[in-house]
């Protein structure tokens, strides 16, 4: 039975993903990279620390350290000057399970600056039993330790929750944590490797419920 569902936040409940993509790109090419779209397709749905890394390897000079100091105050002045855009379905969803009395969780591997102005800009400083950023961790997704703390934090085994992620690396995390896994991809698709891993690959937010306890009042 499914006590708690886990959520992540960027590309799933915020569409937010690609904001932080965009800014990264941009970031890069101000400091004189040719950051092509296909060095955006790669970095995308990764952690910014990841994203750094594999640029770095196409363009070793890329100084890392200024991209990373710059990219959290632009992100953040992007979305409010621009406004918090959720993803369809995200309030609804979390009232409805709220209803039926599952615990919530967000579980985001980005910085906790930028978690917690997003839930402020939502309008959901109350909306989750327990909030962890990436920064409560040692090692990010696909590595399952922010699940983990997740599940003993909310004092239920792993197989009582489920996850809710966008990409291959959010899902894996999940699936190694030993929680129910559930997809719902944003930029990036469910690929081969990654379906086995996906207990419910899903279209919406809107078909989430259903997909979870099905009939159950």
């Amino acid at each position: 039975m499914i006590r708690a569902v886990c959520f992540d936040m960027d590309g799933l409940l915020t569409d937010t993903e690609r904001i932080g993509l965009d800014v990264t790109c941009h970031l890069a090419r101000a400091q004189g990279f040719p950051v092509t779209e296909t060095h955006r397709g790669a970095i995308a749905g990764l952690t910014l620390s990841r994203a750094i890394a594999l640029l770095q390897e196409d363009f070793p000079r890329l100084d890392g350290a200024a991209l990373r100091a710059r990219w959290y105050d632009e992100t953040l002045s992007a979305v409010q000057r621009d406004g918090l855009p959720l993803k369809p379905y995200a309030l609804e969803v979390l009232r409805a399970l709220r209803r039926r009395k599952v615990k919530l969780a967000l579980t985001s591997s980005n910085a906790q600056r930028m978690v917690e102005a997003y839930l402020r800009l939502a309008g959901w400083e109350d909306a989750f039993d327990l909030v962890l950023h990436g920064g409560m961790v040692k090692r990010s997704k696909p590595d399952p330790e922010l699940y983990l703390l997740a599940a003993r934090l909310l004092g239920l085994a792993p197989e009582e929750c489920a996850g809710v992620e966008d990409t291959p690396n959010g899902v894996r995390a999940v699936k190694a944590a030993g929680m129910v896994s559930v997809m719902i991809p944003d930029l990036l698709p469910c690929t081969a490797d990654c379906t086995p891993l996906t207990d419910i690959l899903l279209t919406g937010l809107n078909e989430l419920e259903a997909a979870l306890f099905g009939g159950e009042p």
